[in-house]
């Protein structure tokens, strides 16, 4: 092969690239590095710092470079100093050391540091490289979680976690005292574990909403524990996500309200049986003037016995107030007849029904009655259970007006207030009476809260809303205290679409419970 003359061999040279040195390769792989590096002498002092140092901390290479780099350490993290760089001096590499440094600005920021010996051509040690990454975002997710942990840990209620799939993953001590399972028991189980075997298809709708990102709050249902004893819960349930924001599971808290359930149940009774207390006297009070009648009517037929014609009299008007008696108590027992399922009613007809009942107390009161009806509107509902709480609506209106007053009763086909596209029957009852102090206004519907202390057992509006809600159905409250304009008006909406099978009345086995 011909050999190049040394001009063509300079020629050929010139036409190759030339390469990159190896400190070219470092200083841009440090430069373009998104940690933060550095490096300093055996004393301590900064010889070196990248683009990513400044962003960190604030300072500028120019600014920094030749200060000791105990102005980025807290004053009480001084001493460790000292112990680092013995350690380089004996050539040892230091490994995710996390510690806390400080920014320009004065802000601390928890940081992972790996820092290694920089030895010179001849192999001597004359500083240190380190590698700082922030991991303050990192900390504060770990203590945030340890305090999720601990709040979960030491939670009165159940809190447990399940995939996907119903299987459970996680299972605090509360979850454990409520059912009598250990977590390692049931982690790893199914959920259904725990739900009767009626309402399995229960979870997977839950399951369902879960899928579709939904929460679920305050679901009351029933739950088992490990020795088969039934419970009363509250659930409220949360999808999880992972850190890409998919859904992987859902956590779950579980109230036991089994307690709860049993005084709802003894102060429906409580009320029911204060509702016919009233009533009975009520009934008492009606029947007794036509009672009456009739004795002077029998009296007066004894004393003109003689008289055929006065005795028909007599005879005619005491059957008209026998016919009064049996009236009252044909309503009377209609009043207080319990259904056992729900059925298709008309709602002005309840109402008519109950203006009727108490026509002799509108009477001595003073009390007109006016009625504006939408016509006959029909719903599906539990008769009795809508008689007590339109009942106990008129009761308190007539005793807001002791002096007398008006009365006003509406029935209209409407919308919900929040859910226009639901159909239903709004019923307001409007007294002119006094008004409802505004702070008594936010108490009225908790059980045991009465402004009547002399007649009132202050169970009334609570059970009131508490039928009106198992309907289906909301109730509202305004009220005006003013000298000239004062009254109260109570508005209940009920749906047309009511489900009978949801209403059922208690049974006396569920109220001993």
């Amino acid at each position: 092969m011909p050999k190049l003359s040394s001009s063509e061999a300079t020629d050929t040279a010139a036409e190759r690239p030339s390469k990159p040195s190896v400190n070219s390769h470092l200083a841009a792989i440090i430069e373009s590095s998104e940690d933060a590096i550095a490096s300093k002498d055996l004393n301590g002092i900064i010889t070196s710092w990248n683009r990513s140092a400044e962003r960190l901390f604030g300072y500028t290479a120019e600014e920094i470079i030749g200060q000791p780099v105990t102005l980025i350490i807290p004053p009480e993290l001084h001493d460790d100093e000292p112990r680092i760089l013995a350690k380089i001096r004996a050539g040892e590499r230091i490994e995710h050391f996390e510690t806390v440094r400080v920014h320009k600005d004065g802000r601390r920021l928890a940081v992972s540091l790996a820092v290694s010996p920089i030895k010179d051509d001849k192999g001597r040690i004359v500083g240190a490289a380190k590698i700082v990454r922030d991991i303050t975002q990192k900390k504060k997710l770990e203590e945030d979680a340890l305090r999720l942990a601990a709040i979960v840990e030491s939670s009165d209620d159940a809190i447990a976690s399940k995939d996907l799939n119903g299987i459970v993953t996680t299972w605090n001590p509360s979850a454990e005292k409520l059912f009598g399972y250990k977590a390692e028991e049931i982690i790893g189980k199914s959920i259904t574990l725990i739900i009767p075997q009626e309402l399995h298809q229960d979870e997977n709708m839950i399951l369902d909403k879960i899928r579709r990102g939904e929460k679920i709050e305050h679901f009351e249902t029933v739950r088992v524990r490990k020795n088969g004893e039934r419970i009363d819960v509250s659930l409220t349930i949360s999808p999880m996500k992972n850190d890409y924001g998919k859904i992987i599971g859902a956590a779950k808290i579980v109230r036991d309200i089994t307690e709860k359930k049993k005084i709802d149940r003894a102060l429906r009774v409580t009320e029911k049986l204060a509702a016919a207390g009233r009533m009975a006297a009520t009934v008492a009070h009606e029947i007794n003037n036509p009672l009456e009648a009739v004795t002077n009517l029998i009296y007066l037929a004894r004393v003109d016995a003689n008289n055929a014609e006065r005795v028909t009299h007599y005879l005619e008007i005491a059957a008209s107030e026998l016919d009064r008696v049996a009236h009252i108590t044909r309503q009377t027992l209609g009043f207080y007849r319990d259904t056992s399922s729900a059925s298709r009613l008309s709602v002005t007809h309840i109402l008519d029904d109950l203006l009727s009942f108490y026509e002799r107390r509108f009477e001595s009161r003073k009390i007109g009655v006016v009625k504006q009806y939408d016509g006959n509107i029909e719903i599906t509902a539990l008769v009795g259970e809508l008689r007590q709480a339109f009942s106990n609506l008129l009761g308190n209106a007539i005793d807001a007006m002791p002096d007398g007053g008006t009365l006003v009763i509406r029935a209209r086909q409407t919308h919900a207030w929040n859910r226009a596209h639901r159909s239903g029957v709004r019923i307001t009852i409007l007294d002119t009476g006094s008004g409802i102090e505004s702070r008594h206004r936010k108490n009225l519907f908790q059980p045991f809260f009465t402004t009547k202390e002399d007649i009132g057992t202050g169970l009334g509006l609570w059970i009131t809303r508490s039928i009106v809600e198992k309907h289906g159905g909301t109730i509202r409250l305004k009220s005006r205290t003013g000298a000239n304009d004062h009254g109260t008006a109570f508005s209940v909406f009920l749906p047309l679409d009511g489900k009978s099978e949801n209403l059922k009345p208690l049974s006396l086995a569920e109220v001993g419970r």
